[in-house]
């Protein structure tokens, strides 16, 4: 008998790990067939080609129907060809809404809500309260949660603690390190698209240049620094509402020469390579691909000690307190003068415990292992 699975969220990735592509992937072959649907955005025909099964794209900004969810539904009743599904996989609340009011008519034999964010059934929160007391009433028990880390998962059961512990589950991301390795750019390349000179000792990061990802944290501690690391610079590759207000940091702490705001590139990790160290200051990350991606290409690692960063990183060297400039600087300091064969055994290590600890197979597994299991 084929096992038919829908898988639905929100909105179409843009860039980055392709995890919903990843999962149609785990069930592949003749015993599934896979639905994938988007309720925002669109999506070329050759990338649904990398996807199993079929795509469907609602793109709710041109539709305006499908803003309604029971418009959605109506949808997946169609796509369902009048009949049930077996497997169910949410990413995200609305999509979890969705499934709870087509299993009426479309009985579903398991039911899975992923969960990317840290609060998101907060009740203290305006929408997690709305989310907390939907699967408090009206969600069919029969949900189970997914975190992407063990500290969403902690955090799922601690927002609601009528759930029990056996509805949640922990599924790791992963990453393609074999497509990393062929898209990275070397050394001497990626120092040369960035315009950093060859013997300069960089500190390094990659994200969205928004609060929590605490990028004037990491200036603030680096400015602490700056005296006892002469000729260290400080590269930020990302673009985001602070970018004005950390540009001008930079100036009051007279470090325009030493700190760069090198705004957006696309497949940033392609330039990792220009790195000595790669520094996660994020509050609170709810996983932290990038941190992936930086082991991945065998950087070793300074990471603000909250979220998922623990369970991530195989090394306790490398953990810091960003919210303390002092401790913080003086983690920057110490892998500056650390000798670079240790910075080499840490990158070594972290790019090891990365292929056996969060590759591709093991995450397509993981998933197929819902159904089998």
């Amino acid at each position: 008998m084929t096992v038919r699975v829908l898988q639905i969220s929100r909105s179409v990735i843009d860039g980055g790990f392709d995890y919903h592509r990843e999962i149609s992937q785990a069930f592949s072959g003749t015993d599934f067939e896979v639905t994938s649907v988007f309720i925002r955005g669109s999506m070329s025909a050759e990338r649904k080609g990398g996807y199993s099964g079929t795509v469907h794209c609602l793109d709710a900004r041109r539709h305006r129907i499908f803003k309604n969810p029971l418009a959605v539904m109506l949808r997946l009743a169609l796509l369902g060809r009048g009949r049930a599904w077996d497997l169910a996989i949410c990413h995200h609340f609305t999509p979890a809404v969705t499934v709870n009011m087509l299993r009426r008519i479309r009985d579903f034999r398991k039911l899975y809500l992923i969960v990317h964010d840290f609060g998101y059934f907060d009740p203290a929160d305006l929408h997690g309260h709305r989310r907390n007391a939907f699967v408090r009433t009206s969600l069919d028990p029969r949900f189970q949660f997914i975190g992407v880390s063990r500290a969403i998962r902690h955090n799922v059961l601690e927002t609601m603690p009528f759930v029990a512990e056996e509805r949640c589950l922990t599924i790791h991301n992963a990453i393609d390190t074999q497509a990393l390795d062929e898209a990275r750019l070397s050394r001497s390349e990626a120092r040369e698209a960035l315009g950093i000179a060859p013997d300069t000792f960089v500190f390094g990061t990659v994200g969205r240049l928004v609060p929590f990802k605490a990028h004037r944290e990491l200036i603030d501690a680096f400015a602490r620094a700056a005296e006892g690391m002469p000729g260290a610079r400080l590269l930020i590759i990302g673009r985001g509402e602070l970018e004005q207000d950390l540009q001008a940091r930079i100036g009051e702490l007279g470090l325009g020469e030493r700190v760069k705001l090198a705004g957006f590139l696309p497949d940033a990790s392609r330039y990792m390579a220009a790195f000595d160290v790669f520094v996660l200051p994020s509050h609170n990350e709810p996983f932290g691909l990038v941190l992936l991606e930086a082991m991945a290409n065998a950087l070793p690692v300074i990471a603000n000690d909250t979220g998922a960063v623990p369970e991530i990183l195989p090394y306790d060297q490398g953990l810091t307190n960003a919210t303390d400039t002092g401790a913080f600087a003086g983690r920057l300091l110490e892998f500056h003068a650390m000798p670079a064969t240790r910075r080499q055994e840490l990158g070594v290590m972290g790019r090891a415990h990365v292929k056996r600890q969060f590759s591709l197979e093991q995450y397509r597994n993981r998933y197929r292992r819902l159904w089998t299991d």
